[in-house]
């Protein structure tokens, strides 16, 4: 596809990173303008959204490295070099998702912030943001699927992409593009939740479970190699039933105590 959108002299623009960027703006974007419907000032939004940003950033970068590390040869800092010398690739969204909420919670609790409600209406713009980030890795030829004889398949034969160097010039699976289309579909699903009489917390679970079971299931098109594999299931997978199982958990008891105040 696209990886390098502009290149002046040793100068390179990442279309990947230009599209990440894209959703975080898209998102902020949609946030603030819907600041009436909760109580947070522009500042602290915008404190919310750097966190995010940071956290998310860290704690994608960090997982990446723990899942590729072992299928890395060389010395300890040639293994480590390999991770930091370009932060335009190489991250897993499971991880920062994980860094930037527990990053937020211990903001909100600091700042005496509603918990529950606060990140129902945060998480509203989240998919918004992630449905770009995917355009972003769909051009750049990363989180690409296996090889398909679909007659949706994409072949991508740029050298710069960071498509698996076997498959250069081999149909596969945009599973990018599947992830995009995903994240929008829960996108528009959590607004309309939320502009109807809702439970606190109710936002950030729905989402939860909708992301958890469509990444399990795109992840049986993946053609990236990230990790071992548990059971027949990739790390992404066994994440993902993880987080659906917490959802579960959570759901249970907003019913259970539901009941009890009831």
């Amino acid at each position: 596809m696209h990886p390098v959108l502009l290149k002046i002299g040793s100068f390179e623009l990442a279309s990947y990173g230009v599209m990440t960027a894209l959703g975080y703006g898209a998102a902020s974007y949609y946030l603030l303008r819907r600041l009436n419907k909760i109580k947070l000032d522009k500042d602290t939004f915008w404190n919310l959204i750097f966190i995010t940003f940071v956290a998310a950033l860290a704690g994608a970068k960090l997982l990446f490295m723990l899942v590729s590390w072992p299928q890395l040869d060389g010395s300890f800092v040639q293994k480590l070099w390999y991770f930091v010398r370009d932060f335009r690739y190489g991250f897993v969204f499971y991880g920062g998702m994980i860094a930037a909420v527990a990053a937020l919670v211990i903001y909100m609790k600091n700042k005496h912030l509603p918990l529950l409600s606060t990140s129902d209406f945060m998480i509203v713009a989240l998919p918004l943001g992630h449905a770009l980030g995917r355009v972003g890795c769909f051009l750049a030829g990363c989180c690409h699927g296996k090889p398909t004889t679909m007659p949706w398949g994409v072949t991508f034969t740029d050298p710069h992409s960071l498509v698996d160097t076997h498959l250069l010039g081999v149909p596969v699976h945009p599973t990018q593009l599947y992830e995009a289309v995903g994240n929008l579909l829960i996108f528009f699903l959590l607004h309309k939740l939320y502009n109807r009489p809702h439970k606190n917390g109710s936002i950030l679970l729905a989402y939860v479970a909708c992301y958890s079971t469509m990444r399990f299931v795109v992840q049986f098109f993946r053609g990236d190699f990230r990790g071992g594999y548990w059971w027949g299931l990739s790390p992404a997978q066994c994440m993902a039933l993880l987080i659906a199982a917490a959802a579960c958990v959570g759901w249970w008891l907003m019913a259970k105590k539901e009941v009890k105040h009831g």
